[in-house]
């Protein structure tokens, strides 16, 4: 067994000292002055003492990394306006740069002017009518802040805007490079080329989102999802191709000068994507550095690379691709060793012998990376896959011969015979390929629904960083024993040292009701599971409440509320029956009959759930908590389903919560009559997002709240809360509190 040598890293670890101070400063909070006086401390320990050279200067690293994230972090022009107001209406001139979601008719667009002042910040904008990309138009936009929510987002939202009137296209002088249009263009000739496999074709060349739709799950299962977006791997792979043909063109220099012109341009009809970005930085590197006759090593290219990124944008040290992409580039030039694997006396045929230390090489690369990038994955999206390990010993050959066919279908005329033989042999690989990755996907080494925490993630990357420096060496020492009982003990934390809080959370997921209640023993109550997105693929509850819950507040659902089965409140109760399934769940009697209720028990949504149909008052004791179900009683005859919504009172360590569903002024006002003293309650969840069919001032001055919480979006179509609810709550209640600000929290034990 031998070592791989490689060139010293000089660089590495102030690079890495450099993203410490960035993480430092973003998570931590760490002030500028005292970046600055960290720097200071840095430069005169270095000049003063030179035992500890080394680590002053280290120091100095970290703390220029942490100023160059705070420099960062200035406020823009929008931002110092929204400091002052909630929105902005003014005409505007926009570039319409990216198509984020088709469905939701979601464009990015790069501001131009805004009220006559020049500007350039990159906005969100919701189109009903469809946009041009690359074409500049003016209209009048409503433009609100980004808004993030405290408890289930994790990055700030960007500043979105809306057309109100007057949306025209803009005559304006092309630029040089229209970016944009070139990319339409180009997928608009695969669409013309390959038809229905074009979307395949487009996710590989050009990163197209939509493109890899119907392969999404089986990418994630299989561990190959890398292979059919444009990474790194793509750009070596472009880059052998480019210098084949342009070498027998050109010189090698001149070739490479136009390989690097060629690239860039290839790297914006990407986005300037971050693996993209990594690799024609290393690339670049490399050439330059031999044209100048400097030897680097591939740490040292890829330390340089990271310290430009993240010099130029120090926030794209916290994109997730980039993250990948570095890990597993770090792993392959770091952490392997060359092994040995088969003797001659073992094997005496050379190239036999030669064929599998390859291909056992390859396994070992697969392995440590799938390894490497697992708790990342983990941590990010609840999935990892080593399937990957199999799947790259084809997958990444076959996606090869695919992105080159892609690239001769998509620069050669259509219509001939030379064009259409290119396109059959595509489509024949291309079958070859989803058969490959099906099969794989069916291998065991997958991983899902999974979440780590902070400190488990911590602990993976201890148990990941001491394995890799074992299998470098190629030694295992007992001195490494510590260490690594400080990674499982960090991995195998109990889920009760995550955050579980007690209390209740009153979830912003639009003009809709989701609502969480953690008792003081460790019970669950869920009150309704929020909205059906409009394009019917995923339910708010799949998309940001069970990702949330399985990361952050791991555990079993023991009861559910469904108040009635308008899709604002029932929308995500099949996607949390199949994930989460809740041990008991409370209905009315109307809802056994309603058709949405007889689909789900068709489908087996029902199965193992203790169903309890309220049909009159009763109570439920759940350990030291009471749920009083109020309405509707037996005698009451609803006339919609609002007006048979479920209403109840939870009784909970001496406070009283009060949910009045979707109930309207005619529920309302029988209550009145029937049970008045029993309405009196500390917090009040308003009915109907605060509309005036409910909240009667009358039915608020009963319940004479604390505090209310009203579940409505900013700005909704609706107008929610409606103008005489907030005066009944205004003139009765302390408080008034709307999930449009962000998720509402309250603790257990709130004090008046």
């Amino acid at each position: 067994m031998t070592q791989q040598r490689q060139l010293p890293s000089p660089l590495l670890f102030p690079v890495l000292l450099w993203c410490l101070g960035i993480g430092v400063a973003r998570y931590a909070g760490l002030a500028g002055w005292l970046a600055l006086c960290l720097a200071g401390a840095g430069i005169a320990g270095a000049l003063l003492d030179r035992n500890l050279r080394g680590f002053f200067l280290l120091l100095f690293c970290f703390s220029l990394g942490a100023l160059r994230y705070e420099a960062e972090q200035k406020p823009s022009r929008l931002d110092l306006v929204f400091a002052r107001q909630d929105h902005i209406q003014q005409p505007a001139e926009f570039l319409a740069t990216k198509l984020l979601s088709r469905s939701a008719s979601l464009y990015e667009i790069r501001l131009q002017q805004l009220a006559g002042l020049k500007l350039r910040e990159t906005l969100l904008l919701f189109s009903e009518r469809k946009l041009e990309l690359g074409q500049s138009y003016s209209a009048l936009l409503e433009i609100l802040p980004g808004k993030r929510d405290p408890v289930l987002d994790t990055y700030p939202a960007r500043h979105r805007a809306y057309i109100r009137q007057n949306l025209k296209q803009l005559d304006s002088a092309p630029r040089f490079f229209p970016i944009a249009k070139w990319r339409v263009r180009l997928l608009t000739d695969l669409d013309a080329k390959l038809g229905e496999r074009s979307g395949f074709a487009k996710a590989l060349l050009f990163s197209d989102v939509e493109g890899k739709g119907d392969y999404r799950e089986e990418l994630r299962r299989s561990g190959m999802t890398h292979l059919i977006v444009v990474s790194g791997l793509h750009i070596w792979f472009i880059y052998g191709m480019c210098m084949i043909i342009l070498n027998a063109l050109l010189p090698r220099r001149l070739s490479e000068l136009v390989f690097l012109v060629l690239i860039t341009f290839y790297a914006a009809l990407n986005h300037w994507s971050s693996s993209v970005l990594r690799s024609i930085l290393m690339i670049g590197l490399y050439i330059l550095a031999r044209w100048r006759s400097i030897p680097l090593g591939g740490a040292q290219l890829l330390a340089l690379s990271l310290l430009l990124i993240t010099l130029a944008g120090p926030s794209q040290l916290f994109d997730i691709g980039l993250q990948l992409s570095y890990l597993s580039v770090g792993v392959i030039l770091l952490a392997l060793p060359h092994i040995a694997w088969i003797r001659e006396k073992h094997l005496p045929a050379e190239l036999l012998r030669l064929r599998l230390c390859k291909l056992l090489d390859l396994l070992l690369l697969n392995l440590a990376v799938g390894l490497a990038i697992m708790p990342v994955t983990l941590y990010y999206f609840g999935s990892a896959s080593l399937n990957g390990i199999v799947g790259n010993l084809l997958g990444i050959p076959l996606t090869g011969v695919l992105l080159a066919l892609g690239f001769m279908i998509l620069f050669l005329p259509g219509g001939n015979l030379l064009s259409t033989a290119f396109a059959g042999s595509y489509a024949l690989v291309l079958e070859l390929f989803e058969k490959w990755m099906a099969a794989v996907a069916k291998l065991p080494f997958y991983l899902g629904d999974t979440w780590l925490s902070g400190w488990q993630l911590t602990g993976c990357a201890i148990l990941v960083l001491l394995g890799l420096s074992m299998l470098k060496r190629l030694r295992v020492s007992w001195r490494n024993l510590p260490v690594a009982i400080l990674g499982l003990a960090l991995l195998f934390l109990p889920s009760t040292l995550r955050e579980q809080k007690g209390g209740i959370y009153v979830f912003d997921c639009g003009t809709a009701d989701c609502i969480l209640v953690n008792l003081a023993d460790g019970t669950r109550l869920l009150v309704d599971s929020g909205p059906l997105y409009h394009d019917a693929q995923k339910s708010w509850a799949a998309r940001k409440l069970l990702p949330w819950l399985k990361r952050r507040q791991p555990g079993k659902l023991d009861w559910m509320v469904l108040t009635h089965l308008d899709a604002d409140h029932s929308g995500g109760f099949p996607d949390i029956a199949a994930a989460w399934k809740p041990r008991h769940l409370i209905v009315s009697d109307e809802t056994l009959s309603d058709p949405k209720w007889q689909e789900w028990r068709q489908d087996g949504l029902l199965a193992g759930i203790t169903i309890h149909a309220v049909r009159d008052t009763v109570s439920f004791q759940l350990a030291e908590a009471r749920l009083k179900f109020l309405h509707p009683d037996r005698d009451f005859v609803p006339d919609s389903s609002n007006a048979g919504s479920l209403l109840f009172r939870l009784d909970h360590q001496g406070k009283r919560y009060l949910f009045a569903g979707d109930v309207d002024i005619s529920g309302e006002q029988y209550l009145l009559d029937k049970y008045p003293a029993e309405l009196k309650a500390d917090f009040l969840k308003a009915g109907h997002h605060g509309s005036s069919s409910s909240n009667s001032r009358e039915f608020v001055r009963a319940v004479q709240p604390r505090e209310v919480w009203i579940t409505a979006s900013e700005r909704n179509r609706w107008g929610f809360p409606h103008p005489e609810a907030l005066a009944a709550f205004r003139l009765y209640a302390s408080s008034i509190r709307s999930t449009a600000g962000g998720t509402i929290y309250v603790p257990s034990a709130q004090k008046d």
